[in-house]
């Protein structure tokens, strides 16, 4: 019964126990109980207002077609480059490519953090909807939300219809982290992806170069 119940919140991505209950022909307090073990079994996320979301589970992604066609240590060369914060086109230079190309890994190291830290925001998010905080960079909107003390940004708010507000503190984290990430995004070249900018600008203050290296290198098959 239990991969049953598993499989209709598969197919409806989210239920609660007095919906499904009929379809199931099972008692509501039943299906609570299988949702529950779901749960914890990491299966599906449950909200505080007992919405159960099926949770994907995901698939190990290859690499860009770009990354095939450069040598492992040219790749790994251009990561620490980026992590270290040696501009795109001194890479170029010292490897003999395209500034073009030095950007385009730059580019897929940013979606790579900013898809992380989304997939963590929702799982927080499907939990307890908070109301996003909208702040701009270079008329650019992005819009923060803070869980657990951490900084998440989205390039378009997250829907529900529960929202919480922000607490006064989380309120005031927000505003002293978008002082300091407005200092350090200071180009207004910046504006294209600028969510992936944020997002990186984010990871940043909390990882070392190394740290940054190393993390990125956890997502990455050269």
């Amino acid at each position: 019964m239990k991969n049953k119940v598993l499989k209709l919140c598969k197919r409806l991505n989210k239920v609660t126990a007095s919906e499904i209950a009929p379809i199931l022909m099972l008692d509501e307090k039943e299906v609570s109980n299988i949702l529950n073990e779901l749960v914890s079994e990491d299966k599906l996320t449950v909200r505080e207002d007992l919405i159960y979301f099926y949770k994907e589970v995901g698939s190990q992604k290859s690499n860009p077609i770009f990354l095939e066609y450069h040598p492992k240590e040219e790749s790994e060369f251009i990561l620490k480059c980026y992590c270290i914060g040696v501009k795109t086109e001194q890479c170029a230079f010292l490897l003999g490519i395209g500034d073009a190309t030095a950007q385009k890994y730059n580019m897929y190291f940013r979606k790579i953090i900013y898809q992380n830290q989304l997939a963590e925001l929702k799982k927080y998010f499907n939990k307890k909807p908070k109301l996003p905080k909208m702040r701009t960079f270079y008329d650019t909107e992005v819009y923060f939300y803070m869980y657990d003390n951490k900084l998440f940004v989205v390039d378009k708010p997250l829907k529900s219809n529960i929202d919480y507000q922000h607490t006064r503190d989380e309120k005031l984290r927000i505003k002293v982290l978008y002082s300091r990430l407005r200092r350090s995004i200071n180009h207004s070249n910046k504006k294209k992806f600028m969510h992936h900018h944020v997002a990186e600008g984010i990871l940043r203050m909390h990882l070392s170069d190394v740290e940054l290296i190393d993390y990125l290198k956890k997502y990455i098959n050269f």
